[in-house]
């Protein structure tokens, strides 16, 4: 498949030519420098031609280990792209980090297109001569505020390569959300996953900022793996950047099937991880309790573990914990067999006969009454999927005991084997 990277320094408007090839607003873009520092991808479509766009941090002159990972992350994404856009910033002119990108590129011999960013007016148009020092052939002057000069660069950057057909559709995948607190090691169990640093892994709270969205093969199963800012409880949430990326975390819930909530083996279940279990419960998202750095509990800190979050959980669907550890590997196969196995149930489709069938018996051992006035139910059929929806015609639709719902509920998850998933019923009156 063509991969196309955004390649240059800090705040040239890399994310957002991102968020405009794409069309949606996946890149965090905010007015200060540094705010993007991992590989972010998404899927692309230019005229009929289709490619994977990755958005990469700012190369920048510190030196901190930070900056370190970031380079890296850069470093990688010029390595797996076909072609490169080189964006650089026209009110700035021509930098000494301008020329040591440029030469990177050459080094890799790597093929790619300048482009000369925030050229608004005429004025600006003046200074874009100044960046043929740099020894390119072309330039393309474009505005991504005013969405100038997009068409002639993105028509230079598919002339690049020719027209590479995408091999694996990505919607087919698995959206699988890996979720929790700041600092409980999402990003670290991605990178285990994937057999790489795909993500910067930082000792600080809060270094992932967007969403990261990954597609990975494992054993016939496509999964599409999705890293996510920490959520914090809101009175912690400082400044507009932390805000916007928890958005970004409750929006890649609601896109996910599939939500590994990480809970920290040393610090236990919280209670700002029963707030994010009842957020994905709300969402109708399966729930797969995850607990990281797992090689630092003994046997019996594992059992007494164990026994707390079913406490802690006991509005989840029944569950069994899976144990893991990124630095050891542990648990990393059991997981994504799991989690294969929650989709499966999640997606289900299930005959209109059968659920007759559970119906009628969970009738016999139980029926609704309202007000000592013994209600009919008739039939039941599926009516949608991821979660399953089930639809029951009764003679009321209305003053059904939420008891008897989750005693119905129950009943379909147990006898249906959808053990895990959560489902959904509503009583319709049949006139």
């Amino acid at each position: 498949m063509l991969k196309i990277a955004l390649i240059g320094r800090p705040n040239v408007g890399k994310s957002s030519l991102f968020n405009l090839l794409v069309g949606k607003r996946r890149a965090v873009t905010a007015p200060m420098p540094g705010v993007t520092i991992d590989r972010v991808t998404e899927m692309m479509v230019w005229k009929d031609k289709r490619a994977v766009l990755i958005d990469t941090g700012g190369v920048g002159l510190d030196t901190t280990p930070m900056a370190e990972k970031v380079r890296r992350q850069v470093e990688q994404a010029i390595e797996e792209a076909d072609v490169c856009i080189f964006m650089v910033d026209v009110r700035e002119g021509p930098r000494h980090l301008d020329r040591e990108i440029h030469s990177l590129l050459i080094r890799k011999g790597k093929a790619f297109v300048l482009a000369v960013n925030k050229v608004d007016n005429i004025t600006w148009e003046r200074e874009v001569m100044a960046f043929y020092e740099l020894g390119v052939g072309e330039i393309y002057p474009i505005s991504v505020t005013q969405k100038k000069g997009i068409h002639s660069l993105m028509d230079a950057v598919f002339s690049k390569v020719g027209e590479t057909e995408i091999e694996e559709a990505l919607g087919e995948a698995i959206p699988l959300a890996i979720v929790g607190r700041p600092n409980v090691g999402k990003s670290s169990l991605l990178n285990r996953l994937l057999g790489e640093e795909r993500v910067v892994v930082h000792e600080s709270p809060g270094t992932t900022r967007d969403a990261i969205e990954v597609p990975f093969s494992f054993r016939h199963h496509r999964f599409l793996l999705i890293d996510t800012a920490g959520l914090r409880r809101k009175a912690r949430v400082k400044g507009a950047l932390e805000a916007y990326s928890i958005t970004r975390t409750v929006e890649s819930i609601r896109r996910a099937h599939i939500c590994l909530l990480l809970i920290d083996a040393k610090e236990g279940p919280t209670a700002q991880d029963q707030r994010i279990a009842g957020l994905i419960v709300r969402e109708g998202k399966v729930c797969l309790l995850t607990v990281s750095k797992a090689d630092l509990l003994t046997p019996e800190r594992q059992r007494r573990l164990d026994a707390l979050l079913e406490v802690k959980f006991h509005f989840l669907p029944p569950f069994v914990p899976v144990y893991t550890s990124a630095l050891t590997g542990k648990g990393m196969v059991r997981l994504l067999e799991e989690a294969a196995s929650l989709d499966k149930r999640y997606t289900s489709h299930i005959s209109t006969s059968t659920l007759n069938a559970v119906l009628r018996e969970a009738l016999s051992h139980h029926s609704p009454v309202i007000d000592g006035r013994r209600i009919k139910v008739y039939y039941c059929t599926q009516v949608s999927t991821a979660p399953p929806h089930f639809l029951l015609f009764s003679n009321v639709s209305r003053g059904i005991p939420p008891s008897y719902t989750r005693y119905l509920e129950g009943f379909f998850i147990q006898r249906l084997g959808l053990n895990g998933v959560p489902i959904k019923l509503t009583f319709r009156e049949r006139r």
